[in-house]
């Protein structure tokens, strides 16, 4: 499968970001590598594009996908992993004097808790709580790699993400997940 032609420069610059910046705490993960963060850039690109987000809409999302499991210290629940992903975020960001930017730091740290206590901090960002449910849908999105029935459309928080539930469906058994 290939990348659509319109987020192609997109998915390929934050790609290989991820593959050269990104450090993972958990480099043993089985569920959380760098792979299911490429596909969730992927989704959330996807998403974006259906949506017809501008450009630095799509970067708060790719810049959270990058990151957002980068700090877990296990495969399963792991609460506060998107806390320290997004403190990671920042240090990066103080590092390397890039452009930090606040919605981007809150999905990222709301990401595995629940979703009115995301949308209740991301409420007051401009466009925060559609970014947070895209970059949830985007992460769900992935789920088929936990195993058949693992991603359940009725959960999935915006129109275009249940469009997509065949293409990733497909991403995953189709062979592009190792991607």
């Amino acid at each position: 499968m290939t990348i659509p032609e319109s987020i192609q420069e997109n998915y390929h610059y934050w790609h290989n970001f991820l593959e050269t910046e990104v450090h993972f705490s958990l480099a043993d993960s089985e569920k959380h590598t760098k792979d299911h963060c490429a596909r969730v850039l992927l989704f959330a690109l996807l998403i974006a594009d259906k949506m017809a987000l501008p450009h630095d809409r799509q970067t708060v999302l790719c810049a959270a996908a990058v990151f957002h499991d980068s700090r877990r210290k296990d495969d399963w629940l792991d609460v506060g992993h998107g806390q320290r992903a997004a403190d990671y975020y920042l240090e990066y960001c103080r590092k390397h004097l890039i452009s930090f930017d606040e919605r981007t730091y809150q999905v990222m740290a709301f990401h595995d808790r629940d979703d009115a206590l995301g949308e209740a901090a991301l409420a007051k960002e401009e466009d925060g709580v559609l970014l947070y449910r895209i970059f949830k849908d985007a992460d769900a999105l992935d789920r088929f790699r936990l195993g058949p029935g693992k991603l359940n459309v009725r959960y999935l928080r915006t129109d275009a993400a249940k469009s997509l539930y065949e293409y990733a469906k497909h991403i995953w058994y189709g062979g592009f997940a190792k991607r």
